[in-house]
């Protein structure tokens, strides 16, 4: 049996050898294992590192150049250029005497009123610094002290009787929310119709009611309404005997009845003061109820009385309250109110004022305009008018729209000659209507 498979091997000699260098080689793998796991182990990237013996044919690192052949590299030395930090030296006191100017400059802006031009400036400046007690406590610590004497101010508050802090608590009355007030019901909304129908019910009814007790004694009954018209049928026999007698009290009786009523309609009308009073009340509900608007009109030349005139007792009618600030080159006017007499305001400002309208002498009559138009036309002519070119006029508006609130109580007009002034004038709410009205490009002109 052990011959039997003796026909399957290799009958040529180059296979045998072939297997024959095959075996051979396995062999010498078996031997050099131990020798490749210690040659691992070793850094071959130490400069001293002994080269451990490999297999037959292997290349040490250091006989083939590796990195321990390999040395460190010297850097070369960098010198700065000659004259760098002199330059840095240099561009930083500029800059420190650059800061200086600027802070001159701004100081001396703020005395001649020209602080609009220097913004950027002002936006440069450091801040103050802070105080050594903030306002809201200098009423509660002790005159003089200061937040480090906080143990001297938790004394003062137990024993001086001059604090304001002290051990009892304070209840406050509640107030209801008003969400939690009652609202009054308001009444079935009529018609006309129904509301006629109503009244005449009503007053029917309180006829009716006069008439029971005047049956009843408890009234005198009302005198006979006696008229020219129905004197013979009321007075038969008075007016026969003495007929112009009976005529003159008749009349005396209808004047009697229109006085009395003209003087009952005088009763009952409101005076001046409460029609003001309630026309305010009105407006003053529709401001809570609508909201307050405000506008802002720029105006070329505001030189004639009748304009100023029409522009200050119109916003004092209207209720309006606002601010008229004249300016060499222009005048602005802000008005705040509601939004039915902003519109009612808007209107004058932009359409009933005829703004070329030239302002009239003192003491022309208003009806004497017999070549008043040639007059002017030569006193132009001659520069004797040294009053600006009123034909050019004109008035538009820049802002309109809602504010929370009221800035000013009353209208009034305001001269300024600086940006700081006008400005001022404003207040801070519309001190930048201020600048775009001094970059404001009128309609029709070229940028």
């Amino acid at each position: 049996m052990r011959d039997r498979y003796r026909t399957m091997a290799p009958k040529f000699s180059t296979v045998r050898a072939n297997a024959a260098i095959v075996e051979e080689a396995q062999k010498v793998i078996e031997k050099t294992k131990p020798a490749l796991a210690t040659a691992a182990i070793s850094n071959p990237y130490a400069a001293g590192a002994q080269t451990q013996p490999g297999p037959p044919g292997a290349q040490n690192d250091a006989d083939a150049g590796g990195p321990s052949a390999r040395g460190r590299k010297s850097r070369k030395m960098q010198f700065s250029a000659p004259g760098r930090y002199v330059r840095q030296g240099d561009q930083l006191r500029n800059e420190i005497k650059l800061e200086e100017l600027k802070q001159r400059i701004a100081a001396q802006s703020v005395k001649a009123g020209l602080d609009s031009e220097f913004d950027v400036v002002q936006r440069s400046l450091k801040r103050a610094q802070p105080p050594t007690v903030e306002w809201w406590d200098e009423a509660i610590l002790p005159k003089g002290a200061t937040y480090d004497d906080i143990d001297k101010a938790d004394e003062y508050f137990r024993t001086s009787e001059d604090s304001l802090i002290t051990h009892l608590v304070q209840h406050p009355i509640a107030i209801a929310a008003p969400s939690d007030r009652k609202q009054p019901e308001r009444g079935l909304m009529l018609t006309k119709k129904e509301q006629k129908k109503m009244r005449r019910q009503r007053r029917l009814a309180e006829l009716q009611d006069k008439r029971d007790r005047q049956k009843m004694g408890l009234i005198p009954p009302d005198p006979p309404k006696v008229r020219l018209a129905n004197l013979m049928k009321v007075l038969t026999s008075d007016a026969v005997q003495d007929p112009t007698k009976v005529e003159a009290k008749v009349r005396r009786e209808v004047a009697m009845r229109q006085f009395r009523h003209e003087k009952d309609n005088e009763s009952r009308k409101l005076t001046k003061e409460e029609r003001h009073e309630k026309e305010y009340e009105k407006l003053a509900q529709k401001e809570r109820n609508d909201g307050l608007y405000a506008s802002v009109y720029i105006v070329k030349y505001l030189t004639n009385g009748r304009h100023k005139f029409k522009v200050r007792e119109t916003a004092k009618n209207d209720m309006l309250s606002g601010i008229c600030v004249f300016h060499p080159n222009f005048a602005l006017v802000v008005v705040e109110g509601v939004q039915s007499k902003i519109r009612h305001y808007r209107q004058l400002m932009l359409h009933r004022i005829d703004w070329t309208e030239e302002a009239r002498p003192h003491g022309e009559a208003d009806d004497d305009s017999d070549g008043s138009d040639d007059e002017d036309k030569k006193k132009k002519a001659e520069g004797e008018d040294d009053g600006p070119d009123m034909s050019e006029n004109k008035c538009e508006l820049i802002w309109e729209g809602e504010i929370p609130e009221r800035t000013f109580k009353i209208f009034r007009a305001r001269h300024a000659e600086t940006d700081g002034a006008g400005k001022d004038w404003l207040t801070q709410k519309y001190e930048g209507m201020w600048d775009l009205a001094k970059r404001w490009t009128w309609q029709g002109e070229d940028l």
